[in-house]
């Protein structure tokens, strides 16, 4: 079982009572081991003693500037803590908006991160050409040391800084292969090629294992709750399944028993037994049939291992895809309900996912009904007694000892031509390694945080900076005891209004909670709140969905816990990463193909199961066994 998350951390606070700065925070927080970094004033004279003409083109220069300073000292813009502007002869009207414009968009390249902001007018800067200056103050949390599962089992491990456990810069180490991303796809990946006797060594950047698997212990007693990934499916999930049974966890059955509660828009509040859509309550029946119709058809229909067969005049949006398909799109009923779906499954709204790769995502898992479904052909089947972390910390251990090091974010990956060892790849904290194959495991919208020479061929190139990572949270509330079930209700519940989206009872011997999701839009505005803003919004939810006779006893909650997945450094979404119009058809043969010697796995990378633990298990095998084939000769 995780620890309870003491993590080292970042964060970043706006008091309610102070005006929304909208683009920086009023106060920052660092806590746990980690490096402070200093930069020294920049401003945006080039290498070459040139400097840019206009105040916009300045900024750009310096932030270019700053960027080269911090990786020099390890660090990138998404670990900035503060930011200090000095303008000359500040003008807001003229200054304002580009200033503002060329910050927010170089953090948000980088991270979700908000840093504290002070802008200082000056008459004038040292250089007479210099029209603005900026200087910075980064933290790089944690020390990378190598995972061990007596740390995973202590409460204090994760901020341990011990000189035992911390893996100092060193020169640079020669291995076979270099696994970037602890996550179930890079530890599984890990594992088959040590298995083959390969020199294996996984980088993670993270405190811990497991990537979007995510059990903590919690705080008001005994047990522990998912704050990711839950559920498995023994029949239709066979790698996963097989790992359960291979390291003796237990499983435990859904809860179904009892009605489940759907909001089909703002009030309209529906109990059903069974848990399915109800169709003749929403409003709108036959375009509801229509729009599951659809989707259902339109999965089945989908080649799972082939793109080029989809129609060229369907490769839109989902939202335009349906109505292609005659569903009345117009209808707010319909609109409401298909972001629901949408958002649910892949973390974004229709209007920006396309409807070959969402139609292709749903039949990976089996088709819409498998998704949605519990039972024993559903996706929420079975849940692990002791946690899904505890799948990813049982094949760490099965792996060799001070192989797995955590807080090592990979910062540079070099293919080097006619050389025994042609990949260089570089951590943030100054550590290399040398390797015959390098296996990317990470999410593929953290691609970006990598410089990779020579740079990634176009279709990769494509694919990574335009999909788009699913913006979702999840909720777990935590109370005495389950009155739902007393009540008659299974705790499943949809709404299309939200913020809460889904979610289901996650009771087990030792706890009694309701985890709900936030996701797509709903999600985004979320977002914005404050911590119990966002709290009390969800709470109140769910009093509203199970009515004024339990409403007191929704309220009455034990523990509050919720990770915004949007917000989780090296991760920045879940469950998967969306594309767009045209993205699979055009780029879908050449997906998973490697990059001269690095290998792609991951979930989005999965044929089957895409954005599960099933697909990132299957992905990461796949990638492993392209190593051996060429590393060892045999699969």
């Amino acid at each position: 079982m995780a620890p309870r998350d003491t993590r080292p951390s970042l964060s970043f606070t706006t008091p309610t009572t102070l005006p929304d700065p909208q683009w920086y925070s009023a106060a920052a927080t660092t806590s746990g081991p980690g490096r402070t970094i200093h930069t020294s004033g920049q401003t945006a004279q080039r290498a070459d003693g040139t400097w840019p003409d206009g105040f916009p083109a300045q900024v750009d220069q310096a932030l270019t500037n700053l960027t080269a300073a911090l990786a020099g000292a390890g660090a990138q813009l998404r670990d900035v803590v503060k930011l200090a502007f000095y303008v000359a002869d500040w003008d807001l009207s003229t200054h304002g908006q580009p200033l503002v414009e060329a910050v927010v968009a170089a953090l948000n390249a980088s991270s979700q991160n908000k840093p504290v902001t002070t802008l200082v007018p000056v008459p004038a800067l040292a250089f007479p050409e210099a029209k603005f200056e900026i200087e910075a103050t980064a933290w790089v949390g944690g020390e990378s040391r190598p995972w061990s599962n007596t740390a995973s089992s202590s409460s204090s491990s994760s901020s341990s800084s011990s000189s035992a456990s911390t893996h100092a810069a060193s020169p640079t180490a020669v291995v076979d292969v270099v696994v970037v991303g602890g996550g179930f796809s890079g530890l599984m990946a890990a594992h088959a090629t040590q298995q083959a006797g390969l020199a294996t060594v996984v980088l993670e950047a993270k405190h811990r294992v497991g990537g979007r698997s995510r059990t903590q212990r919690l705080r008001s007693g005994p047990g522990a709750v998912e704050m990711g990934a839950t559920w498995i499916n023994k029949t239709t999930q066979p790698t996963v399944y097989g790992l359960v049974q291979r390291f003796g966890l237990e499983t435990a059955e859904q809860w179904t028993e009892g009605y489940a509660v759907f909001e089909m828009g703002e009030g309209r509040v529906v109990r059903a037994v069974g848990g399915d859509v109800p169709v003749g309550e929403s409003g709108a029946p036959e375009e509801v049939q229509k729009l599951i119709m659809a989707i259902e058809e339109g999965a089945g229909r989908s080649d799972i291992r082939r793109w080029d067969g989809f129609p060229a005049d369907e490769d839109v949006s989902v939202m335009e895809w349906l109505n292609i398909k005659g569903v009345d799109t117009s209808n707010p009923v319909i609109q409401a309900l298909c972001s629901n779906m949408v958002s649910a499954i892949v973390g974004r709204e229709p209007r920006e996912v396309g409807a070959q790769y969402f139609l292709d995502y749903v039949q990976s898992g089996f088709g819409y009904q498998s998704l949605v479904s519990e039972g024993e052909m559903g996706a929420q089947s079975l849940k692990i007694k002791t946690g899904t972390s505890s799948i990813a910390t049982s094949l760490a251990s099965a792996m060799k000892p001070g192989t797995i090091l955590l807080n090592s974010p990979v910062d540079e990956i070099q293919q080097l031509e006619n050389d025994s060892h042609p990949c260089l790849v570089t951590t943030s904290s100054g550590q290399s390694f040398r390797a015959k194959k390098v296996i990317m495991a990470n999410p593929t919208n953290t691609y970006t945080d990598i410089h990779f020479t020579p740079p990634l061929p176009r279709a990769k190139r494509a694919v990574v900076s335009r999909t788009k990572p699913g913006i979702y949270a999840k909720a777990l509330l935590t109370y005495k005891e389950a009155w739902w079930r007393a009540a008659g209700f299974s705790g499943k519940v949809n709404s299309t209004a939200g913020p809460i989206c889904f979610g289901w009872d996650v009771c087990t011997d030792e706890q009694n909670s309701l985890a709900y999701f936030v996701a797509g839009d709903v999600a985004a505005e979320w977002h914005e709140k404050s911590e119990l803003q966002r709290e009390e919004a969800i709470v109140e939810h769910l009093a509203r969905l199970v009515g004024p006779e339990l409403a007191d006893r929704a309220r009455d909650v034990l523990e509050f816990n919720c990770v915004e997945w949007t917000k989780e450094p090296y991760i920045w979404g879940a469950p998967t990463s969306a594309m767009g119009p045209g993205l699979l058809r055009e780029h879908g043969a050449t997906l998973r193909e490697p990059v001269g010697n690095i290998h792609l796995a991951g979930g989005e990378f999965a044929f089957e199961w895409k954005g599960y633990l099933e697909g990132a298990l299957t992905s990461g095998q796949r990638a492993a066994d392209e190593v051996i084939k060429e590393l060892v000769g045999k699969v």
